[in-house]
């Protein structure tokens, strides 16, 4: 296989593999504003009262998975 085609299908691979962790990132912040804007909303001075650590620890496990996706970059050399 020529080596420009290679190079063009990692770099097709790594922005795909981009996409998915800005996924994951993205439903991390989601998931952590929703822990902290619930119980201001609901006039709650606790944030890990009824289950906010529950989102707070889903916030958190997805940014990490996000972070795990990016060790998925192929080199484009």
């Amino acid at each position: 296989m020529p080596t420009g085609d290679l190079k063009h299908r990692a770099k097709r691979w790594n922005e795909r593999v981009k996409l998915v962790a800005t996924l994951f990132n993205s439903v991390a912040i989601v998931t952590l504003a929703a822990a902290l804007i619930n119980p201001i909303a609901s006039k709650h001075d606790d944030v890990l009262a009824d289950g906010g650590w529950i989102l707070l620890f889903g916030a958190a496990s997805s940014h990490i998975v996000g972070q795990i996706v990016l060790t998925f970059f192929r080199a484009e050399e």
